[in-house]
């Protein structure tokens, strides 16, 4: 095991470039000590963590148009638009069987990160710490406001933890975390836009019960572009290192072309291949 933290940008199938930076980590043997993800992120980091390449990308891309998993059977059988328990259950056992020994025996720190909609703070779950509720937490950090059911974790409900946290590099580095991987899933110059006034009342009239989680709903563009540039200054300093689509992604959060995610994910494991001698580098670094 490596001394590296990845951190794992969200984005629901835009994770298919995760999912290719993170199969080539595989390819040379590259396991993190901890690995932090947030929404499709934990669901991609999953994979990871039970050593299974090519798992993740196989799953989406063979189901972007199968409304069990994304759609309208989806939302009316489990009431959300990802079918959660069709992905853990039947895919996850049956048709892309998931090394579950593998994942829970595994010595690395799985972090997955999520938004207590009550607090409307970030929390971060470790999989020891939670034993057998990690694929609650891990929904939970991957349920998309309004396309979504809140999960009940504890007294408390959660939702995605982009929310509060899309990439949370100053966690890492306030752990004192040296060797700092952070994998985005839009181009580095991507900025979110405005949120308009007729979502912010569809916010404040879905979530009435959560104002905290209203006020992070409405506030999410400015936070994740000061985020985004925050990052942009870590990696010029050479604090971190960063990983991202070289160009900007056309693909949709819930995108049925599956050529555009077949390229994505192979845009994500070129990446990592020009990059690798510069990740093992870093890894090799004296860090006393």
């Amino acid at each position: 095991m490596q001394n590296l933290t990845l951190i794992l940008e969200g984005g629901a199938l835009r994770s298919l470039y995760t999912s290719g930076v993170l199969d080539v980590l595989m390819k040379y043997n590259i396991e993190a000590n901890y690995i932090l993800g947030v929404s499709a992120g934990a669901l991609t980091g999953m994979n990871y963590v039970s050593k299974q390449a090519g798992r993740s990308a196989k799953i989406n891309i063979e189901n972007c148009d199968n409304s069990r998993y994304i759609g309208m059977k989806a939302l009316r059988k489990e009431g959300g638009i990802i079918g959660y328990n069709y992905l853990f259950d039947d895919l996850s056992q049956n048709a892309y069987p998931f090394d579950y020994e593998k994942f829970k025996f595994s010595d690395q720190k799985f972090i997955p990160v999520i938004t207590n909609c009550e607090k409307g703070i970030t929390e971060y779950v470790e999989k020891n710490e939670c034993k057998d509720e990690i694929f609650k937490v891990v929904q939970a950090s991957s349920s998309m406001p309004l396309c979504s059911k809140m999960v009940k974790i504890g007294g408390s409900h959660y939702l995605d933890g982009a929310v509060t946290m899309p990439i949370p590099v100053d966690w890492a580095i306030e752990q004192n975390h040296k060797n700092i991987l952070v994998v985005l899933t839009r181009d580095r110059e991507y900025r979110k836009p405005e949120i308009s006034n007729t979502m912010k009342s569809m916010y404040k009239r879905v979530y009435h019960k959560y104002p905290k989680l209203v006020e992070n709903l409405c506030t999410m563009p400015e936070r994740y572009n000061k985020l985004k540039e925050h990052i942009n200054d870590l990696e010029k300093q050479g604090r971190i290192m960063v990983i991202a689509p070289k160009e900007p992604v056309t693909v949709s959060r819930l995108e049925k072309d599956k050529e555009k995610l077949k390229k994505l994910y192979e845009d994500g494991k070129k990446d990592m291949e020009e990059s690798i001698d510069k990740l093992e580098t870093l890894i090799k670094q004296d860090l006393t």
